[in-house]
């Protein structure tokens, strides 16, 4: 597929340090990157689910024998890991909500089983997993709160957090006064144990990155009588199609900036030590 836009993942930046090498083949030249929207270029013999012309969305699923990511004028991907882009929705946004969107989908309904009118804690809630699940918990029926940095705060809550805590403050657990049926925290900065009063009898904690902390959670969580889970989040189309729907009725995806291609070796190095609220997205097509 002819790319237009692209986005950044945390993920980029390290697997191009060589410090997760286990997320990409090792070939060259390597071309990182995740989010994808564009144009279909060609098909498949086999494929009748797209069609040459049409303009689509995903993410590619970074393995050991991923060899072409998104950054790229063009890319080759399986056609289950795309869907159709809704014609409201501008390329950029859709990059932007590819990776982001369904580890917040999957991670909150799959992964917690949050219903509606359950209550649901999001923790990094300005950055891009975090930004995303806020609306994508709203659009399952939860209720939700978040924790996010002070300078954060008010970007979170126009988001549509009901409650936002300030991280920086020390005590700031001591200001909940709900038991969250799910807990998600997009930070990965803390474990189910520090949540353990947060979360409801038989509730659910969820993060998104595996850490001592996750696996001394995952063996204490029996006893805790509360759930410990990892996403491991995956490219299926009925889920694409489920974010497409919600940015059609208005699930915000929040941008924090747009840049050229020309400029992502900085704007990856930035993004790496940066606090940014919501995502940053790579014009590819016209930002040579």
């Amino acid at each position: 597929m002819r790319v237009v836009a692209s986005a950044l993942n945390p993920a980029d930046g390290k697997t191009l340090l060589g410090k997760v090498t286990f997320l990409h083949a090792k070939v060259f030249p390597l071309v990182v990157g995740w989010d994808v929207s564009g144009v279909v270029d060609k098909v498949g013999a086999n494929v009748s689910s797209l069609q040459v012309g049409q303009e689509v969305f995903g993410f590619h699923a970074y393995s050991r024998i991923t060899k072409s990511g998104a950054l790229a004028e063009f890319t080759v991907m399986p056609a289950s890991f795309l869907a159709p882009k809704p014609e409201s929705v501008s390329h950029e946004t859709a990059a932007a909500s590819a990776t982001a969107g369904i580890t917040a989908l999957q991670a909150l309904r799959d992964c917690g089983h949050l219903r509606a009118r359950q209550a649901a804690l999001v923790t990094g809630a300005k950055g891009g997993v975090g930004s995303v699940a806020i609306g994508v918990a709203s659009r399952l029926g939860g209720v939700v709160d978040a924790v996010s940095s002070a300078s954060g705060m008010a970007f979170v809550r126009g988001l549509g957090a009901r409650t936002v805590f300030d991280r920086g403050n020390a005590g700031w657990q001591n200001e909940v006064k709900e038991r969250y049926a799910v807990i998600l925290d997009a930070a990965a900065g803390f474990g189910v144990v520090a949540f353990r009063k947060l979360l409801a009898p038989g509730g659910t904690y969820v993060t998104t990155l595996p850490s001592a902390a996750f696996v001394g959670g995952l063996l204490l969580s029996p006893l805790l009588r509360r759930r410990c889970k990892l996403v491991m989040v995956k490219p299926r189309r009925p889920d694409l199609e489920w974010l497409a729907e919600g940015m059609r009725e208005g699930l915000q995806i929040p941008i924090a900036k747009v840049v050229p291609i020309r400029e992502v070796a900085t704007a990856i190095t930035d993004f790496s030590k940066s606090t940014t609220q919501g995502k940053i997205v790579v014009r590819v097509d016209g930002g040579f």
